[in-house]
């Protein structure tokens, strides 16, 4: 019995010193085996830090994306390391700021940089951006457009957002939100142009959209809305033409107060214009159909070559005591609206509303519409009713 007990614990021992020896085996290849991947982890590290601190930050970028995907220490610690190299970076950085060792276009690029691994805070990064005196204006710049675009003034938050340097911390964040400004500025416009067209103010609208060009841009929808003002604008051109020579013989005889009676010509209230564009008169009569009498004669003032007062048989329709145009730079008081954006008005104003601009009469100096002297457009303001007959030819 003790012989067989002698030699089953010789076998036990035997079992047991094998797995210490498979055990320490084992755990030196895991130890190698760590070693091994933390070296390669370090070189990795390193080459990183080279790369970024040479510049080289595609490189670095690139370096962290495709190698050593697989190393524990990677998934593990990189991230804390990478922390810690940075803000190592920074506070030199801000020293070479404030001691102006560095360049601030250099450091900026930095900064920049070391913002698109989202690892450190933006705060810090942005309170050291600001420090910088070439993008204190810039930082300026991106707040006043956001304002700007919080209350609904787009306009002027594209003039700023586009003046937000590319060094920036801002500068994406200013890309969205100028890209959003100039689609609502655009929706806008396109809104207020269909009210434009619904009232018939063709070249208004078009000269708004002009205005925007530089903003806007070649824009699909822009241009489609140019091509539908115009196609618009021809048919109802077309249909007032088609209805002003149906109407009266008066479009092809030249009218005076000696005939004015033997061309049938009405009018849907007691008052009667026709402006004469070869002597460039407005003459305003009153009464019904072969029964009109002239009572005013006023001098006037016509589209210039290229600008042409349109010629027909129109109606009047809307009226206002001033309005101004950008696009001029000039406004008139006491408007009259004959057809779109032509009116009757006065001599042309500054934006002041006291300065007169242009006095002529008698000759065509206007840009489509019929100007007249203060007191006749006043006149006329006051005293002819929306839906009088106005010839001009």
């Amino acid at each position: 019995m003790n012989i067989n007990k002698i030699c089953y614990n010789r076998i036990k021992s035997k079992k047991i010193y094998k797995k210490i020896i498979l055990f320490c085996i084992l755990f030196l290849s895991i130890c190698s085996s760590c070693i091994y991947e933390y070296s390669k982890y370090n070189k990795f590290i390193d080459t990183f830090k080279t790369n970024f601190n040479e510049s080289k930050f595609s490189e670095a970028n690139n370096l962290l994306l495709t190698e050593q995907t697989f190393n524990p220490f990677k998934l593990l610690i990189m991230n804390k390391d990478i922390s810690l190299y940075f803000n190592n970076k920074i506070d030199t950085l801000s020293e070479d700021i404030k001691n102006k060792n560095i360049s601030s276009e250099y450091a900026l690029i930095e900064l920049k940089e070391i913002d698109h691994y989202n690892i450190i805070p933006y705060d810090k990064l942005h309170n050291i951006s600001t420090s910088i005196d070439s993008i204190q204006e810039s930082n300026e710049n991106y707040v006043n457009g956001l304002n700007y675009f919080n209350n609904d003034e787009y306009l002027k938050a594209i003039s700023y957002f586009q003046k937000v340097s590319t060094l920036d911390l801002n500068y994406q964040k200013s890309l969205i939100y100028l890209n959003n400004s100039k689609n609502k500025l655009k929706n806008e416009l396109l809104t207020y142009c269909d009210n434009l067209v619904s009232n018939n103010y063709y070249n208004e609208a078009l000269s708004k959209i002009s205005e925007n060009d530089d903003i806007l841009g070649n824009d699909t929808s822009i241009n489609e809305k140019i091509l539908e003002i115009k196609t618009k604008q021809k048919e109802y051109l077309d249909d007032n033409s088609a209805i002003a020579e149906a109407s009266s013989r008066a479009l092809t005889t030249n009218i005076s107060p000696t005939n004015i009676n033997t061309l049938n010509i009405e009018s849907a209230t007691s008052y009667l214009i026709n402006v004469n564009l070869e002597n460039q008169k407005t003459y305003i009569y009153t009464g019904k159909p072969d029964n009109w009498k002239l009572i005013k004669t006023c001098p006037c003032s016509t589209g210039i070559n290229g600008e042409d007062t349109p010629t027909g048989s129109f109606s009047t329709k809307e009226k206002g005591d001033w309005f101004f145009s950008d696009k001029y730079e000039q406004g008139g008081k006491y408007w009259t609206q004959i057809t779109g954006d032509i009116l009757f008005h006065s001599v042309p104003f500054s934006k002041d509303k006291s300065t007169v601009l242009d006095y002529t009469m008698n000759k065509p100096s206007s840009h489509g519409c019929i100007r007249l002297s203060i007191a006749d457009a006043k006149w006329i303001y006051t005293n002819i009713p929306k839906g009088s007959k106005v010839i001009i030819k």
